[in-house]
């Protein structure tokens, strides 16, 4: 009778151990990407448009693997990914993994709280560009689309200001359709000037 209570035991042991994770499979030489700060963000996000100064940016909502809904309704929706895994660091997810390319890709929604433009800046692993589509409300057609290349592995967007309440939903997959993606969380803060 105690072996089954020592079986059970080394088993719970055994799955609750942090396995390696899945993102190093495709990305062997990539370290975690860490969120930016606040400050940091609003100095990339300086760069990205070419002002003068930073742009004063209200708290950040965060949403990752782990964690996929925010209290305001930011949320994280994962479509045909390979996997998502939660991880003491937040968690991971990939698109395009293990030869398995089926159009996957990784959507962040939510509803403006002002009508104010939005920075989103998302970690994400990725040897070529992203590509994305923005869709406000419920028009079938994006808003706006394109390709950004990952800077410091960070993709930023700047979604622009529309009514409050107006549902946005922006959209992420790898450029290339058989390249791997990896996801790892993603911050969204209203412009505040």
């Amino acid at each position: 009778m105690h072996w089954r209570f020592a079986l059970v035991g080394v088993i719970f042991i055994s799955l609750a151990a942090p396995s390696r994770a899945q993102l190093h499979s495709e990305f062997s030489d990539t370290n975690v990407v860490p969120a930016y700060s606040p400050a940091e963000r609003a100095t990339a996000f300086q760069q990205l448009l070419n002002l003068a100064i930073p742009p004063k940016l209200a708290a950040p909502v965060s949403v990752n693997p782990n964690a996929p809904f925010a209290l305001d309704g930011t949320h994280l929706d994962f479509w045909k990914t390979s996997f998502v895994l939660g991880t003491p660091r937040g968690g991971e997810a990939g698109v395009n993994f293990w030869g398995a390319h089926n159009g996957g890709h990784i959507n962040i929604g939510f509803q403006p709280g002002t009508g104010k433009s939005y920075a989103l800046d998302c970690r994400l692993l990725s040897a070529g560009g992203i590509n994305y589509k923005v869709f406000m409300g419920h028009d079938t057609d994006p808003s706006s689309q394109g390709e950004f290349l990952l800077l410091n592995n960070h993709f930023l967007l700047v979604v622009p200001g529309r009514e409050t309440g107006t549902a946005v939903l922006v959209e992420l997959w790898p450029t290339t359709e058989s390249a791997p993606m990896g996801f790892l969380g993603c911050e969204l803060s209203a412009f505040a000037s």
